[in-house]
């Protein structure tokens, strides 16, 4: 169980030594960025973490990845080897460890919150720094300043709600932060059950706590706070896993005629949050449309559907009278109500060819088909296609209202990100797909943003 219990942190660290391998090792410096730190009486700060940042992109979505790191000298000066131009961000803070430091978390008790250049606590406030090819950047000087934080304390309960002190418990930013928390903070909870974490900034939080019944059965909860002044007495009740059950029906078909279809799929419930990585809860497709998933621990969930044949896509979801497809699912201590899914072989398709402005096919890009905005929290309803020589199709489209975008493969789009679609709103085409329907649609690739 402990194994289990730390890979997520081993996963983690791992991943950031391979950053910083790719980016720092396999190739020499092309350059470097190099400044000093100060307080705010402009007295130089040793032993300050100094972090160099890039911009990439988690299914869609932007985040802030550490890619080098030093430690200020005696005279508050650092610098930072750059592998490749482009585009980064600088921030500088007291905290050290793997990955980016968040501003609203894993502040130290002395209250000094991470700073991004040019002095911002704020990472949607950072001034990008442009390296050129073989340039340096010299003089990004960075002031750091004390800050009132607060604190959460309460205790991690069982199910019989007597302390469970064998739990161990993380905190991590909530679901608007743009990090991938790398360094999340982890703690083992105290013989009366009782936990403590210091020196936050205002904000979201996740607290996620995990342990093990007598029978060795997993416990999870997951509780969200909203940090505006001290947190005392946060219960954080454990409980295990619910079951839920439900059933698979294909539009106009009987389930006689559809079972060698239905035993091919699997039903899944991915977790919604960003701010771990996570394994998705699954359950198998029976031949008559029944399935089960075990063992789905508190929080919010998307419906995955594995296995559909290429025109087929969800048509409804319901959990109880919850609209799965639309609202995503909610689990808490008791289960939701049975899953009632119907699917429909009827999605529409989309195609065409990406052009120049000469009406030549463009090669080697990206398609993304984005849903409507109310839907536009739904990473499922998202279609992504490549066009290598310009050409594309996407099958099994759910009716309804998108927008459709061709980028350069080169770049990764933050195609969830609302500031990113922003930029390029009028210039998508609009696209209606009806049942059945097959739309062709000629559109022209759009240029990257200037950085990304």
């Amino acid at each position: 169980m402990e194994l289990f219990r730390e890979f997520g942190v081993f996963f983690h660290q791992m991943l950031f030594a391979i950053v910083l391998f790719l980016f720092g090792i396999q190739t020499p410096p092309a350059g470097a960025i190099s400044g000093r730190v100060f307080d705010t009486e402009r007295k130089p700060l040793p032993g300050v973490t100094v972090q160099l940042v890039r911009r990439m992109y988690q299914n869609g979505r932007p985040i802030l990845l550490t890619v080098q790191q030093a430690t200020t000298d005696q005279n508050g000066e650092y610098g930072l080897p750059v592998v490749s131009q482009g585009r980064y961000y600088v921030s500088a803070s007291y905290s050290k460890g793997f990955g980016i430091t968040s501003t609203t978390y894993n502040v130290p008790d002395e209250g000094y919150p991470p700073i991004y250049y040019p002095g911002t606590a704020e990472p949607e406030a950072a001034a990008p720094l442009d390296l050129p090819a073989g340039g340096s950047l010299n003089a990004i000087d960075l002031t750091l300043y004390r800050v009132e934080t607060l604190k959460i304390s309460g205790r991690v309960l069982g199910p019989d709600g007597a302390p469970d002190p064998d739990a161990w418990l993380s905190i991590l930013p909530g679901r608007s932060a743009v990090f991938l928390p790398l360094s999340m903070r982890r703690q083992s909870i105290r013989k009366d059950g009782s936990f403590e974490f210091k020196g936050l900034m205002p904000g979201s939080y996740e607290l996620v706590a995990d342990s093990h019944s007598a029978d060795g059965e997993a416990i999870k909860a997951r509780v969200f706070v909203q940090l505006v002044r001290n947190l005392e007495d946060v219960a954080i009740v454990l409980s295990l896993g619910i079951e839920l059950d439900g059933r698979i029906a294909v539009e106009n078909q009987t389930t006689d005629s559809v079972s060698n279809l239905l035993k091919l799929l699997t039903v899944s419930l991915r977790p919604s949050s960003d701010s771990q990585i996570v394994f998705s809860a699954t359950g198998a497709v029976q031949a008559d449309g029944s399935f089960r998933i075990r063992k789905v621990g508190p929080g919010d969930y998307t419906l995955q559907i594995g296995g559909l044949p290429p025109d087929y896509y969800v048509k409804s979801a319901y959990a109880g009278r919850t609209d799965v497809v639309e609202l995503g699912l909610s689990v808490f201590a008791q289960p939701p109500g049975s899953m009632d899914i119907v699917i429909s072989p009827r999605g529409g398709r989309v195609e065409g060819t990406i052009v120049d402005n000469d009406g030549a096919p463009v090669p080697g890009v990206q398609v993304v088909l984005i849903p409507e905005q109310r839907l536009r929290g739904r990473e499922d309803l998202y279609k992504i296609a490549p066009a290598p020589n310009g050409a594309f199709s996407m099958g099994g489209v759910r009716p309804g209202n998108y927008k459709l975008f061709a980028w350069p493969a080169t770049l990764t789009p933050a195609y969830m990100d609302p500031d990113f679609i922003r930029d390029y709103e009028n210039r998508a085409e609009s696209v209606r797909v009806d049942p059945e329907s097959r739309i062709v649609v000629p559109a022209r690739v759009l240029p990257a943003l200037q950085g990304q």
